[in-house]
């Protein structure tokens, strides 16, 4: 039997095509038919990151960042909005693919971490009348009100010297502080900003300390995800977001 090339060359250059056209197949973008059913983007439903708008629909600054996210990547991803404590158990069991949680330990070893979706800053705030260190060791012995499930970094974690007080959002908790049920606050500059703003309080009515800078808000991704290919256009629709600016134009915060 003649071979079918004779010439060295040629066998070469077959090579270098059946390679060529493995590469451009394996760039070609994920398209909605790979997936029988969308990846499922779950919003913790606590204020303002999520939560019920006017009719129904989701709403809140991580409703709009998974928007943005979904049309920038073009997957068929849905979000949905879950109770605090379930989304992160849904993260984990792999019911949820993705969500945006602050970072922590246990979460980096239990889930993907995908990126920087939003830094926050973690403050104490108390009412402006108050007298004593806006601090853990000018607030011991006293309630402090903070979103229940919500990781506020390792000192606070280990804090013995407070009394915790575990509230469902911000407002529970300025209501809390008002009535002097409790004597500070601790949440995100994102959460008391929002929380203020939709309720049209005085910055002058509260006294603010810096309790932790640089909280991050880490997008997630399940280690039981059902499309784990996913993990690489994320996280690239993620980088694209950042680089255009969107994601500092949905958490900017406009005193």
């Amino acid at each position: 039997m003649k071979p079918i090339f004779r010439h060295p060359v040629a066998v070469v250059l077959l090579t270098f095509l059946v390679l060529a056209l493995e590469a451009a197949h394996a760039k070609e973008p994920h398209k909605a038919d790979d997936y029988p059913e969308p990846a499922i983007f779950v919003i913790p439903e606590v204020w303002p990151w999520g939560y019920e708008g006017r009719y129904g629909q989701p709403d809140g600054t991580l409703v709009a960042f998974a928007h943005r996210l979904v049309a920038v990547a073009n997957l068929p991803i849905t979000y949905e909005l879950r109770p605090h404590r379930r989304a992160m158990s849904e993260l984990l069991e792999g019911t949820a693919d993705f969500v945006v949680l602050f970072e922590s330990p246990a979460l980096d070893e239990a889930a993907i971490n995908l990126g920087t979706v939003v830094t926050t800053q973690v403050m104490l705030t108390a009412l402006a009348d108050s007298d004593f260190e806006l601090s853990l060791d000018g607030l011991a012995g006293k309630p402090v009100a903070f979103v229940n499930g919500t990781y506020y970094g390792e000192v606070f974690e280990q804090a013995k010297t407070i009394q915790k007080f575990p509230v469902r959002d911000i407002f529970q908790a300025i209501e809390m502080l008002k009535l002097g049920r409790v004597s500070a606050i601790l949440c995100s500059d994102q959460a008391l900003y929002h929380t203020m703003r939709s309720l049209e309080l005085s910055w002058n009515q509260f006294r603010t300390a810096v309790f932790r800078k640089g909280q991050r808000g880490i997008l997630y991704m399940s280690k039981k995800a059902r499309y784990p290919q996913l993990q690489e256009p994320i996280q690239e629709a993620l980088k694209q977001l950042t680089q255009d600016g969107d994601l500092a134009d949905i958490f900017q915060l406009l005193h």
